[in-house]
């Protein structure tokens, strides 16, 4: 892990009147074309389009100053804002993205809490590997198959405790590095929930794969 940094929540860090206009806005560009993405349940924006947005932009630079502090990284390059709303539509709760597992793609996370979310809102739940394992290089070597043969998953022995679920309330901030165990929490009855996503990454964390290592990926 980058400075030891896993995860953490950051209680009230946006004021009520402030999460307020930003679920106006959220559910005001659930209504438009411009940021659809693939999902009819996601929009997303991108580095260009949050220069359009002065709300999004503002808040963006707060999250920014904030996980700089956090892990004392100063070259931190936005990639994209998710705007997410979830509902209960659970197929089968043994696979991903409900058992603990990490992202190929590493990025640090803040996700913005647009209200209260309890255990019945799914919120996600976060751990720690043990000491042992080098989360880092186990990322790096995963193969591009790697969601089929659920080489992504970590095993309860090689957890540190149980995950977490960080449930919150409006204005929270849920800060963690996608190297942090983690899995989503399964949303009960009619519940839903809505958050902001920020995601940052370093020059070193994602680079692309050079054409030996793409040839090699595929035999693996």
């Amino acid at each position: 892990m980058i400075n030891n940094f896993t995860f953490t929540k950051e209680v009230s860090m946006f004021d009520k009147e402030l999460i307020a206009k930003l679920l106006g806005k959220f559910d005001e560009i659930y209504k438009e074309t411009s940021y659809k993405s693939n999902f009819d349940h996601i929009r997303h924006l991108r580095k260009n389009d949050i220069l359009k947005e002065p709300l999004f932009l503002s808040l963006h630079n707060k999250i920014k100053k904030k996980i700089q502090l956090l892990t004392g990284f100063n070259d931190l390059s936005f990639e994209k804002l998710w705007l997410v709303t979830s509902s209960s539509n659970v197929t089968n709760k043994a696979a991903l993205p409900y058992i603990p597992h990490i992202d190929k793609s590493r990025y640090l996370k803040a996700m913005v809490y647009l209200h209260d979310v309890s255990l019945k809102h799914g919120p996600i739940h976060l751990g720690q590997v043990k000491n042992t394992i080098d989360i880092e290089l186990r990322r790096k070597d995963l193969p591009q198959d790697y969601k089929d043969k659920g080489l992504n998953t970590i095993a309860d022995e090689h957890l540190e405790g149980n995950l977490i679920p960080m449930a919150g309330k409006a204005g929270d901030v849920i800060f963690f590095d996608t190297n942090t165990p983690h899995k989503a929490g399964i949303i009960k009855g009619s519940y839903c929930r809505k958050v902001l996503r920020f995601d940052f990454e370093r020059p070193f964390f994602n680079p692309k794969p050079s054409i030996l290592d793409r040839l090699i990926n595929k035999l693996k």
